[in-house]
């Protein structure tokens, strides 16, 4: 099955069951007019006198970072946004709610609040053997760093698998079945004679973000730790230690925006002078967080003391914190967009 015709399930199914639980009159539009960012579907609702529009972005996988990421596309949209998906936790039902996010899901979980229509239903449970998830390698741990790579660095498509490879720290191996499943699912095109060219480069971030948190970011974490002093990290000792900011730290630096309440580094080496210079120690509940690198290059921009703005993005979007979300945004605009650029 592919991305978009799960998708299609997905959406077909929410709304059978909004049909059916509520009796409202909803159908797609069939030639919905956009404007501005474009929506994966445009919903109507009917009723009594009175008609909804609302611009669909459809998930399969809803978690933090996935609702990090939806709440900071449905603000692109012209329309009110609506987010459609397989299943929304009683818990993200209430996240949605205090956002006044509109949601439907295919359990029946829904909540719609546009005066004088409102529903707000949560807690139904999915039925497993619906809407398998049908997982790809090329987003599995070790396909997650090759894809990583690629977006980091546009163009590297078409180089050897021998220097991707090297770039992401993956068998040679892993490279071409990434390759070959990013061409099943129409995100790698070949350009005659014997070029590469990735495509849809939105979408492959997206799926990026979304199984970053669960596949690859667990099994790089390093331990907890925590500083004797609140604000260590404005004043910190890093000189040649390869120790690099991500998440907040780095995201405060770049926006100018957050005030960091966690802080998240990576490294390729043991950290041990790096702890002892700032005076840090382990800490099961400490506020800093510690991952190996699982990347091997640099990419062409003055921040050399911070990870690529991409893992920062997804650090940020894994919190699912409404400070973070919106930080997200604007180093969307700042440093992001031109990763992911099609020229």
């Amino acid at each position: 099955m592919t991305l978009e015709n799960k998708e299609t399930v997905i959406l077909h199914k929410a709304i059978e069951i909004l049909r059916k639980n509520t009796g409202l009159t909803v159908e797609i539009e069939p030639n919905p007019h956009y404007t501005g960012y474009e929506a994966d579907a445009v919903i109507r609702i009917a009723w009594q006198d009175t008609e909804y529009l609302f611009d669909a972005e459809i998930k399969n996988v809803i978690n933090n970072a996935t609702l990090g990421i939806a709440v900071q596309q449905l603000k692109l949209f012209q329309r009110k946004g609506m987010l459609v998906a397989r299943y929304i936790t009683p818990q993200i039902a209430d996240e949605l709610n205090k956002m006044n996010i509109p949601f439907i899901d295919t359990a029946g979980n829904m909540y719609i609040d546009e005066p004088p229509l409102l529903i707000f239903i949560k807690g139904n449970k999915l039925d497993r053997t619906n809407l398998q998830v049908i997982r790809t390698r090329a987003f599995r741990p070790a396909g997650l760093k090759v894809v990583f790579t690629l977006l980091c660095n546009p163009g590297l498509e078409n180089a050897p698998f021998r220097e991707i490879a090297e770039k992401a720290r993956v068998a040679l191996g892993t490279v071409s079945y990434v390759m070959n499943d990013l061409k099943k699912l129409n995100h790698l095109i070949e350009i005659p004679p014997g070029k590469r060219r990735l495509t849809r480069k939105k979408d492959i971030l997206n799926r990026w973000i979304t199984a970053y948190p669960e596949q690859l970011r667990p099994k790089q974490i390093i331990g907890l730790y925590r500083a004797e002093n609140l604000n260590w990290w404005k004043q910190a000792e890093m000189g040649g230690l390869n120790i690099f900011w991500g998440g907040e730290v780095a995201a405060a630096q770049l926006t100018e925006y957050l005030e960091p309440q966690r802080i998240t580094i990576y490294t390729n080496k043991p950290a041990g002078e790096f702890l002892l210079k700032n005076r840090i120690r382990k800490d099961l509940q400490g506020d800093i967080e510690i991952l190996w690198m699982f990347w091997n290059f640099e990419i062409d921009w003055p921040h050399k003391n911070m990870v690529p703005p991409l893992l920062i993005y997804a650090d940020l979007l894994a919190t699912g914190e409404a400070r973070n979300i919106e930080t997200a945004r604007i180093l969307y605009e700042k440093e992001i967009h031109r990763f992911i650029r099609e020229d």
